[in-house]
């Protein structure tokens, strides 16, 4: 039976008493809760055997956050299977919901206190520099732009006023240019957030995380968390603008909200082609947020303040 080899990759793991899958991104990683006692409970995933050697560096990276006081999963421990074929890891669990799936349940002034506590944690994550060794962001992001944009135009799926967003980001190239390399998250959202008993409670999943410009861990708030919640996103945005002293921030949002209407189409139809259509969708409706980006603040934000 499968769970007897579950248990058998760690000693944490001997003890379980249920192996419970969870819903896994799109990353073909398994994911399981595993309950070791009434009070005690694991995340389990497992994942390609090749990732090993990068996980491992994500994890003694994301140790150091839980050491500075950051509310997240802790990796436990990492290894690897030749049996199961996987790299796994044991993460700590963070008690409480997911918050895409239950913020709605909240006040519009807890929505909003739970998006300032996200941006606070946000911030510190930012506080870590690269290493010397990493390569300068604007050189990274913009090779990144091109292969989507040129993926993006032999693709066969196009969306209305794709080459006026075009004709923006190479406009505004420049503000790219000298900006930091620091810790992102790269997939800070709702569906990456744990809330419990109506307070943010940590940030989950850092598989994507990678160095570069702090305000790029705000263009799946155009794209997913506003979608769920405009008053987390609200708060979120104004306690970030508010305490960073970023020249150009709304410059900055619109170009990597603008960016990502190449990106994420991509991404859809590699790994999640049957909803395509959704995601143009939602591509469209960050380009109305902005006003096809004729407007760096998105609408919705705007509106959510009666300033």
């Amino acid at each position: 039976m499968e769970h007897e080899k579950l248990k058998q990759l760690s000693p944490l793991l001997t003890q379980a008493i249920s192996f419970q899958a969870m819903t896994s991104g799109f990353s073909g990683d398994r994911t399981f809760l595993v309950t070791i006692s009434s009070s005690e409970k694991l995340v389990l995933k497992l994942s390609d055997i090749q990732t090993y050697s990068r996980y491992k560096r994500k994890a003694s990276f994301q140790r150091k956050l839980k050491d500075r006081g950051i509310l997240c999963s802790e990796v436990i421990e990492i290894g690897m299977s030749a049996e199961l074929n996987c790299t796994y890891r044991i993460f700590s669990f963070i008690e409480g919901e997911n918050a895409r799936d239950s913020i709605h349940l909240l006040t519009n002034e807890e929505q909003y206190e739970i998006g300032r506590r996200a941006a606070r944690e946000l911030s510190l994550m930012h506080t870590c520099r690269a290493p010397s060794h990493v390569r300068p962001w604007d050189e990274k992001v913009m090779a990144k732009h091109e292969r989507y944009v040129h993926a993006y135009q032999s693709s066969g799926v196009t969306f209305s006023n794709d080459q006026f967003v075009l004709d923006f980001i190479k406009s505004n190239v420049d503000a790219v240019k000298e900006r930091p390399n620091q810790f992102q998250h790269d997939d800070f959202h709702l569906g990456n957030i744990i809330i419990q008993g109506n307070q943010y409670a940590g940030v989950i999943d850092f598989d994507q995380s990678d160095w570069g410009d702090p305000v790029h861990d705000f263009y799946k708030l155009s794209l997913f968390s506003r979608e769920s919640s405009i008053p987390f996103s609200a708060g979120q945005l104004d306690q970030y603008v508010s305490t960073q002293s970023t020249n150009d921030f709304w410059l900055l949002f619109s170009i990597y909200t603008a960016m990502s209407c190449f990106s994420s189409i991509i991404w859809t139809l590699s790994y999640d082609p049957g909803h395509v259509k959704d995601m143009v969708k939602r591509v469209e409706r960050m380009l109305k947020d902005h006003n096809c980006f004729h407007q760096l603040k998105p609408v919705w934000y705007t509106n959510s303040h009666h300033t």
